[in-house]
């Protein structure tokens, strides 16, 4: 059984790990139904590591990859990611992946973990004489996936690019901020839970310190990690399609629903066959299917329309406990596929009464935009008390102050917090106001001087917004600066992370001296 790079925090944190594919994943932490409202209400983290990876570089990367995806890379910029099939001469499906574009010559896939080597060695038949190297780099990649409608905020907290305005199927390579080194990253924003969420890519030693550092940053907004349970039952329900379970050999993408991803206008390894399917109709229709009653259905259950079997299924259970439905995917015959169709399914020898409803089982929201605007704390300024400063884009003469991160992490759930009042003047390395916690009381000492002309509105109503948000735009006041402000002799985000460095082994340093 092989491990990913996170086995030991499997070990460490999970409740159960099982042997899925030939990996050792975690199958649930606190429990499936718990992770999956998590991913759709709060954030979540989840170890893909499994997934393969193969690189495409050089002169020929493009054509080899037009040659053997369906949809067309060439509409690709750099940074940009597609999601596509892979098929043979009959049209059919071998995998179905995620193509980044990382260069203008160099491509990189992200494929099934059952269909890595497959996919490997049918590139490799297809590249010969072609100026192009394909690498399978699996072993020496870890992929995590932060998923939900907080993701943004807890990745931007250690990212060194602006995520905000980072576009859905597009990526960015960058840098994730963790107390052990800075770790180079490939972060695209993809997903396969239907919510908002990015894909983080890194170097396979790295990625427990990645995994452990989104974890911390992210305990203030109820992170939590989930096992390949909530991701079947998060994929099932956002209507996305399991290789070997809803497509394999025999399956060509228009019967899946994955028309949209072959281009016709273009050449590829199958193109002759899809254009007849295509021109021919197709004879069954993958559907979403509800069962009456307290039951679930699970792959291969088949499926009737009076005595006849029509279909069957090919992903479930999504019970109840989790959407309120019994839900699952399966093929029909197409002349039986519309939504609203009555069918039954047989389970366990017993025919239940089912209908045909429509895809996705929930609304898609990994386009939507994040409720808070947060920064990256690579762009701010800080002082030594733990606060925070950054110039308004556009305004030189306003900055914004908030509590960076660390301190609030160190302070505990904020209990209550007295801000000055617009017009008061304020002087660095003066106290501002006060914060107060479970674990102690702390004056906020301001990093810059200035003429306070607004306080954050939320903080005020709620000072746990500081947990929540600490790098929130708007901070936690705005001042008008003052000459002589103090600005420029502030700390870079680098300055302060060397400095907690510093901070965290003097920490270590006297627990141990005390248990000595």
């Amino acid at each position: 059984m092989k491990r990913t790079p996170l086995f030991d925090q499997h070990v460490r944190d999970a409740s159960l790990v099982i042997n899925l594919k030939g990996f050792a994943r975690a199958m649930h932490y606190r429990g499936h139904v718990a992770e999956h409202k998590a991913t759709r209400e709060g954030v979540t983290l989840c170890d893909v590591s499994h997934m393969g990876e193969l690189d495409f570089i050089g002169p020929d990367a493009l054509a080899l990859v037009q040659k053997m995806a369906t949809n067309d890379a060439s509409k690709l910029g750099v940074d940009q990611a597609m999601y596509s099939v892979m098929c043979g001469e009959d049209g059919c499906v071998i995998d179905d992946l995620v193509c980044l574009r990382l260069g203008e010559n160099h491509f990189r896939w992200v494929v099934n973990v059952t269909k890595t080597d497959e996919d490997y060695h049918h590139i490799l038949r297809h590249a010969h004489g072609m100026n192009v190297k394909v690498n399978n780099i699996s072993s020496e990649t870890a992929l995590m996936a932060l998923q939900g409608p907080k993701s943004l905020e807890v990745l931007q907290r250690i990212a060194k690019a602006d995520l905000s305005n980072l576009p859905y199927y597009s990526l960015v390579q960058t840098t994730i901020h963790t107390k052990y080194a800075e770790v180079p990253a490939i972060v695209s924003r993809t997903g396969y839970t239907g919510e908002r969420g990015y894909e983080i890519m890194v170097d396979r030693d790295r990625a427990p310190w990645v995994w452990d550092e989104l974890l911390a940053v992210g305990a203030p907004l109820g992170i939590q990690p989930h096992g390949v349970a909530a991701r079947e039952s998060l994929r099932t329900e956002a209507g996305y399609l399991l290789n070997g379970n809803d497509m394999d050999s025999k399956t060509n993408p228009y019967e899946a629903g994955l028309g949209w991803v072959v281009k016709l206008a273009k050449e590829f390894v199958g193109k002759e066959a899809l254009t007849k399917i295509k021109a021919a109709g197709v004879r069954r229709k993958m559907v979403g299917l509800e069962v009456e009653g307290p039951l679930t259905i699970r792959n291969g259950y088949p499926i009737f329309k009076g005595e006849r079997e029509v279909g069957r299924v090919t992903s479930g259970p999504l019970s109840a406990a989790v959407t309120g439905r019994n839900l699952g995917l399966g093929y029909v015959a197409t002349e039986h596929s519309a939504v609203g169709t009555d069918l039954e399914i047989e389970i366990r020898g017993t025919k239940r009464k089912a209908r045909i409803v429509a895809l996705p089982f929930c609304e898609r929201k990994a386009k939507d935009a994040p409720a808070v605007f947060t920064r990256s704390p690579y762009g701010l300024r800080f002082s030594s008390a733990h606060m925070w400063a950054c110039i308004e884009e556009g305004r030189q003469d306003i900055v914004a102050v908030g509590y960076s991160d660390f301190g609030q992490r160190a302070m505990g759930d904020v209990l209550a917090i007295e801000l000055p009042k617009v017009g008061d003047k304020v002087k660095k390395g003066t106290v501002a106001g006060w914060i107060d916690s479970y674990r102690a009381a702390s004056d906020i000492i301001s990093p810059v001087s200035g003429e306070v002309i607004g306080i954050n509105e939320a903080v005020a109503r709620d000072p746990s917004f500081i947990n929540k948000y600490p790098y929130a735009q708007d901070g936690i006041m705005k001042l008008r600066r003052l000459p002589s402000d103090g600005f420029d002799e502030l700390l870079s985000f680098e300055e302060y992370a060397k400095m907690l460095t510093g901070l965290r082994r003097y920490d270590n340093w006297t627990s141990e001296l005390r248990t000595i």
